[in-house]
């Protein structure tokens, strides 16, 4: 499986209404029409919620000082190869192409930036959590570039192999449903996507942080324990990440195409 994130940010002319109505509603439509051609398996919408209590609050439990995006798209393929199949089509180019004229209308692609990623589960429940509108469910967010001074390696390394784990050990004292970690892929295929968005920059990142959590749980979420292991977790990431400049948000999850990821035949190793 491969996923590509899209952090969004709207064109300054757009008010909040303008950039939901051309995102959640024409935006999704198109994609949903073209998924065919992609061989898009899975596509989901995350509108942030910048002003939620809940964002607030974990930017204070993490001490991060960068501003929320306006939204995050999230797609899923089979694997690289399905999708560099479906962009060698006529049919595959002209759905990105018309992708790409659709999101010129509201997104500012100075300010927004793609990329691939491997999902690595660290609190992974076997029942589906969704954060859909309507719901108590909450999908939350951690996007930070590493700490300078700190390589590339030793910051992944660290991620995977001590901040999953402590996460994981606190997990009875967190009100987090379920967490994974979206590890950077550096795939060739993402330079001709962002040259296509003139403006948008490669971000300097070893990935992000998803989590989700029931407002009921977080208002519940009290005590010396849980404080602990909220200051546990806090100071680990600043140790690999430069937290000042992080932004970390909460959003509601749209779900515009869900079709089964694994289809047969299954993908087999490389080499």
């Amino acid at each position: 499986m491969i996923r590509l994130s899209y952090f969004l940010r709207k064109r300054p002319n757009l008010s909040d209404a303008a950039f939901r109505a051309l995102w959640l509603e024409d935006h999704a439509s198109l994609v949903a029409g073209h998924a065919p051609a992609l061989r898009l398996r899975r596509h989901v919408q995350s509108l942030v919620l910048p002003d939620d209590p809940v964002t607030q609050m974990l930017r204070q439990v993490y001490g991060t000082g960068g501003e929320p995006y306006d939204g995050v798209a999230e797609f899923w393929w089979k694997s690289a190869e399905d999708l560099e199949e479906a962009l060698r089509t006529t049919e595959g180019q002209r759905a990105a192409g018309d992708l790409r004229k659709s999101e010129a209308r509201f997104v500012d692609f100075s300010g927004s930036f793609l990329r691939f990623g491997m999902e690595i589960p660290q609190i992974n429940p076997p029942e589906e959590i969704v954060a859909r509108e309507g719901t108590s469910i909450l999908k939350g967010y951690y996007v930070g570039n590493i700490r300078p001074g700190l390589s590339d390696e030793a910051a992944r390394f660290h991620w995977l192999t001590c901040h999953g784990p402590l996460a994981r050990e606190y997990q009875q004292f967190l009100p987090y449903r379920r967490y994974i970690q979206v590890h950077a892929l550096d795939l060739p295929l993402a330079v001709p996507l962002r040259e296509a968005r003139e403006g948008m920059q490669e971000p300097h990142t070893i990935g992000h942080a998803e989590v989700w959590a029931d407002r009921r749980d977080l208002a519940l979420a009290t005590g010396p324990e849980v404080a602990q292991a909220f200051q546990l977790l806090a100071a680990d990431i600043h140790t690999f990440v430069d937290s000042a400049a992080a932004a970390v948000f909460v959003a509601k999850e749209y779900v515009v195409v869900d079709k089964p990821i694994m289809t047969t035949p299954l993908p087999t190793p490389a080499g």
